[in-house]
């Protein structure tokens, strides 16, 4: 039942990014999943368990690909920029994650799952920034700490552009822009490589 169960999980991920949380319904999870309501309710229970057990499959799946994104990465100035670059990895998920936002200011039971991504995310950008300050990568304006509640505040809005597709701005673009944001406050140029200022708008 392992595979089945993660039909319907990816289903109502995608769901998720079309209709919102409040949008879903177990017969179109059902429908997209390709198996009966009868079987999503034995197995998951209501709609609300779905979304929440979603919720927390895509929070562990982000997990895994930081993980392995950082996973033989010593360079700390490289580390933050797969984190960032990563955060804004697609459209999809852009939107996942602004509609999971947005669920959890009605939904107390999302708020725990939104709040355990934020928190997975923000623990490995301060770890990195500790180790750039200490091997004399970064130069900070204020704390880790602070520096990375920033960065959180600079991502969310960017994948709400994205999401909102505000502008016509593409994942490149924000990418850039958060780059390029985040640089001074770090005191590194995220967009130079060899000596040479990359051209990513």
């Amino acid at each position: 039942m392992p595979l089945k169960r993660d039909r319907v999980l990816k289903a109502a991920e995608r769901l998720l990014a079309v209709y919102g949380v409040d949008g879903i319904r177990l017969r179109d999870i059902a429908a997209e999943a390709g198996v009966s309501i009868g079987l999503i309710q034995h197995h998951f229970g209501s709609r609300d368990d779905v979304v929440r057990e979603m919720l927390l499959a895509a929070n562990e799946d982000r997990i895994r690909q930081w993980t392995a994104q950082l996973d033989g990465v010593e360079d700390n100035r490289e580390r933050l920029r797969l984190l960032l670059s990563g955060a804004l990895s697609s459209r999809e998920r852009c939107i996942v994650w602004t509609e999971s936002c947005a669920a959890a200011s009605r939904h107390e039971f999302l708020q725990p799952l939104v709040s355990d991504t934020n928190n997975a995310w923000r623990s490995w950008v301060v770890e990195t920034i500790e180790r750039g300050v200490a091997d004399g990568t970064f130069t900070l304006r204020a704390s880790p700490a602070e520096t990375a509640k920033m960065l959180v505040a600079l991502v969310d809005g960017l994948m709400l552009a994205v999401a909102a597709d505000d502008d016509g701005i593409t994942l490149r673009q924000a990418s850039s822009l958060l780059l390029d944001a985040v640089a001074p406050h770090v005191g590194v140029d995220f967009q130079v490589r060899n000596g040479m200022k990359e051209d990513r708008l």
